[in-house]
């Protein structure tokens, strides 16, 4: 009689990385298989995206106001940083975050749309923490910015980027 062996399982395939993530993040003990799913989760790699785009964008607001803030309402400056902020982070939510397909102007122009969401929501909001509760300028925008991500995220999954993938 014959003993018939099973055949060995092939190791499950590595889940496909998104294409930012590097390879070598896999093999890094313990935490990389875990780094790696969580990167490929697009909400994940929201927040990061959130995150990166509230420092540049409280970057571009601060620097503008504290240039200009003698001369110019704080709203224009909230104004121009919400266009110079949308500029910059389109190429990191198209490729970082939705991994849509080139979508041309057509898609920034949906983008951008989002984006003046939020720029209603701050244009709204930062009058009330700096005229009726008092607050700096800076720091109502630090508040404004936190709650940004949060208006856009279904905005640009669903209508912006469509939610595809490449």
């Amino acid at each position: 009689m014959t003993q018939t062996s099973r055949p060995i399982a092939a190791a499950p395939p590595a889940p496909d990385r998104h294409p930012w993530i590097p390879a070598w993040l896999e093999r890094v003990p313990g935490i990389g298989r875990l780094a790696v799913t969580l990167l490929n989760d697009p909400r994940v790699r929201y927040l990061l995206a959130g995150g990166i785009t509230a420092v540049i964008s409280y970057a571009y607001f601060s620097g503008l106001f504290l240039l200009v803030g003698h001369h110019v309402h704080y709203l224009v400056t909230l104004t121009v940083a919400n266009f110079l902020t949308t500029v910059t982070a389109y190429p990191i939510y198209q490729h970082g975050v939705y991994q849509a397909r080139q979508g041309g102007f057509a898609q920034f122009l949906r983008f951008y749309a989002t984006c003046l969401w939020a720029l209603v929501f701050g244009l709204v909001t930062m009058p009330l923490l700096v005229e009726v509760a008092g607050a700096p300028v800076l720091l109502a925008q630090g508040i404004v910015i936190v709650v940004f991500p949060l208006i856009n995220y279904p905005l640009q999954r669903r209508w912006a980027f469509g939610g595809g993938r490449r």
